[in-house]
């Protein structure tokens, strides 16, 4: 046997891929089994309380993650597949709660008359509940007092409520809606909340007074407690201003009730010293703990608006910026898309069609020059739609749709950033076109210079755009110009071969010059 043999057929199996993946599986065990023995093993790390305290939460954050997707997941199968009686209901309730108690739905946080109007709303749902529970508490203390009083109290709380309320409501749902009105139902709906609750526990606490029973101390406890619910909706306004004022209210209206009700310090007052020895000890300790509770819960309910007021503020602002930017933006892409339209019109229709069939050819010979430089079916098809871009894609240039529209949501920026990525890919198609009608009017007016061949290698000379250009130097050589007169088929490949060359891959030249006929049936069958 040859020796020559002998080498290539020893190549060959050498290079057999399932010997040669044999041998590098066998070459890392050895890799690995070196570095167990020279490598030093580390004790595993003891993780301390904390760090185990860490991990929990991490894996909650991932676990809450992943059932969100899953969650979002199971609800579109649900959308499709259609859902039971049940969870239809109960999708309905949890629709009708966002609707009552959501304070940003369907609203535009920039004007606030909308954001004031929509807060009073949901808190006037909130106190048509909290209605329902004051007057269910005026019911409950009718032990050891007159039936009939108590009634009459219970329909004058219940009088007094729907007042308020249609007061309230017809306040802040009068024409013209103005941000002064929305104020005015604002502070109605704090002061009587407030009004409200203590009024509630005066009654308990008067009408329950002559009772021992634990359970009616109790219930007199929690009409106590309906006072910070009151503090707590107001809170919900999220104004610093009204927070501030009802703050000061609640001080002065809460001190009086500990005072004169809860320990009633006007019938020891005919002197200092029997005032002092009723005060001391439990009752001056708590008058002080409930004044300091309130004290704080109130700085605590303050804090937590004043935050989220200045983050709405932050929220605001940063709105207001993206709306300008949604402006410019806007105003930016029209005009580009206004300037490429200027420079596409080239006249009259039989000059537009003229341009069009002209896109259309050079788009035939530029897939076809690339089959014949090996590009796949894929590349050749983009190289035709990147040819005839600016023609097809000609209509979808109009943002005409958007002028009427204030606000852009993500489905209208998505569009108009696809109009936009168009839009680029358009003007580059302009440019290359440009650019060959510079190379041949240079060449044709002799004012090509070494800086000029270097300056239009310098824009979009990849070895794609260098096929399109080459259909589109030869296509415009075929057409007459103001400045020269139209060429036979082998006048422009000699202009191509010994003049053009400069601005292309030797490579893409040869192609186009050994299968200048190929180029020449296309131009003929499209012309």
């Amino acid at each position: 046997m040859d020796n020559r043999e002998k080498m290539l057929d020893e190549f060959f199996r050498k290079n057999d891929p399932a010997i040669k993946k044999k041998e590098e599986k066998e070459q890392q065990k050895k890799i690995d089994t070196y570095f167990e023995t020279v490598s030093i093993k580390k004790a595993p790390k003891k993780k301390s309380f904390l760090d185990k305290i860490i991990d929990f939460f991490r894996i909650s954050t991932f676990k809450k993650n992943f059932d969100e997707s899953k969650v979002a997941a199971n609800q579109k199968q649900r959308e499709v597949e259609g859902k039971n009686t049940i969870s239809t209901f109960f999708q309905r309730v949890r629709f009708f709660f966002i609707n009552k108690f959501s304070f940003e739905a369907g609203v535009d946080i920039l004007d606030e008359t909308q954001v004031l109007y929509r807060r009073n709303m949901v808190i006037r749902n909130i106190t048509w509940v909290t209605n329902i529970v004051f007057i269910l508490f005026t019911l409950i203390g009718s032990e050891g007092v007159n039936q009939s009083i108590n009634l009459i109290v219970t329909a004058s709380f219940t009088f007094i409520a729907w007042l308020v309320s249609h007061t309230i409501r017809n306040v802040i749902k009068e024409t013209p809606t103005t941000l002064q009105k929305q104020q005015m139902g604002e502070y109605i709906s704090g002061g009587y909340i407030l009004l409200m609750a203590i009024a509630v526990y005066l009654k308990l606490k008067l009408s329950l007074i002559s009772t021992t029973d634990a359970d009616f101390f109790s219930i007199t406890q929690a009409g106590y407690m309906l006072i910070y619910f009151a503090l707590v909706v107001i809170a919900l306004y999220q104004d610093s201003k009204m927070l501030s004022f009802i703050f000061k209210v609640s001080i002065v209206a809460m001190t009086i009730i500990h005072l004169v009700v809860l320990y009633p310090i006007y019938e020891y007052a005919t002197n200092f010293i029997t005032l002092w020895d009723y005060i001391k000890g439990p009752i001056l300790t708590d008058i002080f703990l409930r004044t300091l509770i309130l004290a704080v819960f109130m700085i605590a309910l303050y804090a937590n608006a004043k935050m989220s007021e200045d983050m709405n503020n932050k929220r605001k602002e940063e709105l207001i910026k993206r709306r300008a930017m949604e402006k410019d933006f806007k105003a930016v892409v029209s005009d580009v898309f206004d300037v490429i339209g200027v420079y596409k019109q080239r006249g009259d229709d039989v000059v537009e069609k003229h341009q069009e069939d002209s896109a259309r050819r050079v788009a035939e010979m530029a897939a076809k020059l690339g089959n014949f430089l090996g590009y796949s079916s894929k590349l050749c098809q983009e190289l035709f739609d990147f040819s005839t871009i600016h023609i097809d894609k000609k209509d979808l240039l109009s943002l005409d749709d958007y002028d009427e529209k204030d606000r852009l949501d993500e489905r209208d920026f998505l569009k108009i950033r696809e109009k936009t990525m168009i839009g680029s890919v358009i003007i580059k198609r302009l440019q290359l076109e440009k650019k060959g009608e510079d190379i041949i009017r240079a060449h044709f007016e002799k004012t090509v210079t070494k800086d000029f061949i270097k300056e239009m290698n310098s824009i979009q000379n990849n070895r794609e755009s260098q096929v399109i250009l080459l259909c589109e130097l030869y296509e415009i050589l075929r057409q007459p110009r103001n400045y020269k007169r139209e060429l036979k088929h082998q006048r422009a490949i000699d202009l191509i071969q010994l003049e053009l060359y400069p601005y292309f891959d030797p490579q893409i030249v040869d192609r186009f010059i050994k299968y200048s006929a190929d180029f020449e049936a296309i131009y003929y069958r499209l012309i």
